[in-house]
């Protein structure tokens, strides 16, 4: 949640606030999080777990002493539970939120997994992750990296919890795909005009691919336009020129073979069916 200090009379009053209200402001509600069922844009947090809340976002700590909100927050734990007391249109109301750990767009830890890469033509796909960020750019990632990127890692949200930004990280130069060597850790919004959602949407879309071009459309504006036929064939070649024993990580491939199992068992279900009703 992304909440703005109330200290102005103004701004209270244009929220249909009473004297008695004080709290702060609720700019953006994560959609993932469960707080997103409860709360709206532009509702007012009065107090968190029976703490009231001021205008400027504090609540009482020690004698005589003040402390960001923030604070009660991090001393919950993950399933537990908050009562909060909200102003929804000048009207108040409790609610109980079971809380859970966020969702993050650009996440900061992978839990120790490798991470997930998929390869094309060349073409080296990977979310776009903290721990990459850092090993991309260094310590300093948070000054060196991409603008764009840094703006998501600090501000974006994620609509739903498998979303991911996938980036186009590098590209193994090859006949094949001359002239798109310098694309660096931009993030690829469309493939044949439909979205990518994530890393399973991608390598879903390329490998279902029938159209005689793969239209990449990434940040920027930029393009990058492969023949199918081409891409697919050229794939197993670079890979043996780079010594890389699969085109898509294995997580990937466990992905895929769930769902070639889950897509034959339908088959298998839907002959069943078939064979009853002539039956």
């Amino acid at each position: 949640m992304e909440w703005q200090k109330l200290e102005n009379p103004d701004l209270r009053k244009a929220l249909n606030m009473q004297p008695q209200h004080k709290g702060v402001l609720i700019r953006r509600v994560e959609p993932t999080a469960p707080l997103h069922k409860v709360a709206q844009q532009y509702d007012i947090l009065l107090s968190f777990d029976g703490v009231d809340i001021a205008c400027d976002g504090t609540v009482p700590f020690r004698s005589g002493e003040r402390i960001s909100f923030s604070y009660l927050v991090s001393q919950k734990y993950t399933n537990e539970e908050a009562k909060l007391r909200l102003l929804k249109n000048g009207k108040e109301v409790s609610v109980l939120v079971h809380l859970q750990a966020p969702v993050k767009l650009i996440p900061f830890h992978i839990k120790g997994k490798p991470p997930s890469y998929f390869i094309v033509a060349g073409l080296v796909f990977t979310p776009a992750t903290v721990p990459y960020l850092r090993s991309e750019y260094g310590k300093e990632y948070d000054f060196d990296a991409p603008v764009k990127l840094l703006d998501k890692m600090m501000h974006a949200m994620a609509d739903e919890p498998e979303q991911q930004v996938v980036l186009l990280s590098q590209v193994l130069a090859a006949e094949v795909n001359i002239g798109y060597e310098e694309f660096l850790n931009t993030q690829v919004k469309t493939l044949n005009g439909v979205k990518v959602r994530n890393m399973t949407d991608l390598m879903r879309l390329v490998d279902e691919c029938t159209d005689e071009y793969l239209h990449f459309d990434l940040d920027y504006n930029q393009k990058v336009a492969l023949a199918t036929a081409h891409a697919k064939a050229a794939t197993k070649e670079i890979l043996q020129m780079h010594c890389i024993a699969s085109d898509r990580s294995p997580d990937l491939q466990q992905q895929q073979q769930q769902q070639e199992e889950k897509e034959q068992q339908a088959g298998q279900q839907q002959q069943g069916r078939a064979a009853a009703e002539n039956g």
